[in-house]
């Protein structure tokens, strides 16, 4: 997307402010009101949505379950709804989350909010990058902001990111400067929010990374391997990646790859035959050792005996 969408609507129907609703945000919503007031302004960019609505009315609102995490800012009037099964009253000057994936009821008393919506698979990619696992869980019961510091500065992220990005053509067309400030938004919901249970990852359970570097060793270990192939692999730097193997290993990527493949050739030479012609050189030689001496001398050292002792089992 090269520029974000403005959406405006004004309306005293019940009907058509349903459908502005769900064509913005996603969600189908059911209204049940008398006399009725909506204003809705909606900016939509690639990955983040900011809007400001005005319900003039006391009605009742159902929401069908989106994909969508939605943060509410209540500038005045009142909401009351039930995320995780529980009821919560959210005033003037407060701030809300609507978690994904469930549907909601909501009493609303004339209310002016502001909203910041992105999809919960950003939120997951976000924060699974920020703690190198593969997966993390929404912490249920997450309504509010932890505290006031996180609230004022939650609203100021929103605000800087609206005016700076989403209104400003020439900073939203630049995709790496678009996709910085969306991560940042992102990190400052998860964070004011607490929006994540913290993973907790034993000491046995390599991170992500590391994982993903030894998924990709283990595909290649009869090519030619750098470390830079490693850790473009891992996502990480070369220095990262080091660090990492260094912490949960105690050896380096480059150590992994060269015990890998002697525990490789050791395979092969079990199953090897020598009265077929099979030779230490060759097998070897198939697993990336091009020098004899050195490799006779790394294999012994790793399994205590010579690799022509191994072959001729």
């Amino acid at each position: 997307m090269s520029v974000p969408t403005f959406v405006d609507v004004a309306t005293t129907n019940a009907d058509e402010a349903a459908q502005a609703i769900s064509q913005s945000f996603g969600y189908t919503a059911a209204l049940s009101a008398g006399a009725l007031s909506y204003r809705q302004r909606v900016v939509g960019g690639d990955a983040v949505t900011i809007a400001d609505l005005e319900l003039g009315a006391k009605l009742q609102v159902d929401l069908d379950a989106t994909d969508e995490v939605m943060l509410v800012q209540v500038e005045s009037g009142t909401y009351a709804y039930n995320p995780w099964g529980s009821e919560q009253v959210i005033g003037q000057g407060e701030a809300f989350l609507m978690p994904p994936d469930q549907g909601l009821q909501f009493s609303i008393d004339h209310a002016t909010v502001s909203t910041c919506s992105f999809s919960a698979g950003l939120l997951q990619e976000i924060a699974s990058e920020l703690w190198d696992v593969e997966h993390v869980q929404l912490r249920e019961g997450a309504v509010r902001p932890l505290d006031a510091a996180q609230h004022w500065l939650w609203r100021r992220t929103v605000e800087e990111y609206r005016h700076q990005v989403l209104e400003t053509p020439e900073i939203y067309a630049d995709e790496l400067l678009r996709d910085q400030a969306s991560r940042y938004l992102v990190v400052s919901a998860i964070t004011a929010f607490g929006l994540v249970e913290t993973p907790i990852r034993s000491a046995a359970m390599p991170s992500a990374a590391v994982r993903r570097a030894i998924a990709y060793i283990d595909d290649h270990l009869q090519e030619s391997i750098t470390s830079q192939d490693i850790a473009s692999a891992a996502r990480l730097s070369q220095r990262g990646l080091s660090l990492a193997f260094q912490r949960e290993r105690g050896q380096s990527p480059m150590q992994y790859v060269r015990l890998a493949r002697v525990a490789g050739t050791r395979r092969a030479l079990l199953s090897a035959d020598p009265t077929r012609g099979d030779s230490v050189t060759a097998v070897a030689a198939a697993w990336g050792f091009s020098n004899p001496g050195r490799f006779s001398a790394l294999y012994r050292a790793t399994y205590g005996e010579s690799p022509r002792e191994t072959l001729t089992r």
